[in-house]
């Protein structure tokens, strides 16, 4: 058996292919030594229940890894419709590393993580561990302590933001 030389995907057509897939949208942020960062971030998922554990990916390059790394905390706050301007704002490159977290209001985990007042649910975290694949860093964070309320989601599709439209039933139904 002959071993298959790797393929790669057309780079437009991999992420033209991956913005069809619907996600909530979170915010993911830490602290470390007086400094706080927070960036918009999609890919992030409920990875274990016993224990609580999440999964985020980051970019290898930005700031926010380092800081996670060095705190060895992140916050996760998911964003409900009301707080797409502050989606936005997160995910402007260049911005200052204190800006989102002076201008919109937050609150601190148990970790010291920064966490947004007004998200519809938050996960605060203990880092499990960090690997790195491609040009992002995966984050296992073991949640320490997470909440909720009631609210829409905000929906990231096809490079934009969206409201949830009506239920058309779920996977039990």
């Amino acid at each position: 058996m002959s071993a298959r030389a790797p393929t790669q995907a057309d780079i437009d057509a991999f992420r033209d292919a991956a913005a069809r897939f619907a996600t909530g949208v979170t915010v993911a942020a830490a602290a470390h030594e007086g400094l706080h960062h927070a960036i918009t971030a999609t890919a992030f998922a409920s990875l274990s229940l016993q224990p609580p554990l999440v999964l985020l990916a980051l970019d290898r390059a930005g700031q926010l890894i380092g800081m996670v790394r060095d705190s060895g905390h992140v916050g996760l706050s998911v964003l409900s419709e009301e707080q797409a301007a502050i989606g936005r704002r997160a995910s402007q490159r260049g911005r200052r590393l204190q800006a989102l977290v002076d201008e919109a209001p937050t609150t601190t985990g148990v970790t010291g993580a920064p966490l947004l007042i007004g998200a519809l649910a938050w996960f605060d975290c203990d880092v499990e561990s960090i690997s790195e694949h491609g040009d992002h860093a995966i984050i296992v964070g073991r949640v320490v302590a997470a909440a909720c309320t009631d609210g829409e989601p905000l929906i990231y599709f096809t490079r934009g933001y969206h409201r949830l439209g009506a239920a058309i039933g779920g996977p039990r139904d």
